[in-house]
């Protein structure tokens, strides 16, 4: 029972780390989100694009390093990293066109709203990818 506890105590530390690196991470993103599509007029999905791809590179290093606590980088865990966040960015993509297409919602505020539906299973993918001893 205390060794369920442990396991279950540090798996919930994870998380909490995992999501003050995705805020962190999902607040530098959206400044620069906001910067590429209102300053430099960039189309809202070429801005989030832009801003996937600097944030998943982010995404992985940090995560490794801080959530993980594993510092063994490799190519082909942060292949498989990269296949987890596009995974993440289809969902958040089809969120985002689906609020401003069919509910109205602002271009701005898309981006805010999609992550709450792909945090959870975009933690479990990365914990998997990153702690595998075979990667």
């Amino acid at each position: 029972m205390v060794d369920k506890l442990k396991f279950l105590k540090g798996k919930v530390k994870e998380y909490i780390k995992f999501n003050i690196i995705g805020i962190s991470n999902f607040i530098v993103s959206q400044i620069f989100y906001i910067t590429l599509f209102m300053v430099f007029k960039f189309n809202y999905i070429v801005a989030y694009t832009i801003t996937s791809i600097l944030s998943i590179c982010a995404a992985y290093f940090l995560n490794s390093k801080f959530t993980f606590k594993n510092e063994n980088y490799s190519a082909k865990k942060f292949s498989l990293s990269v296949l987890v966040y596009i995974f993440e960015y289809i969902l958040n993509m089809g969120i985002i066109i689906f609020l401003v297409k069919i509910l109205g919602i602002n271009e701005i505020i898309a981006p805010l709203i999609a992550p709450v539906f792909s945090t959870p299973p975009v933690f479990f993918l990365m914990r998997l990818v990153i702690k595998n001893k075979n990667t």
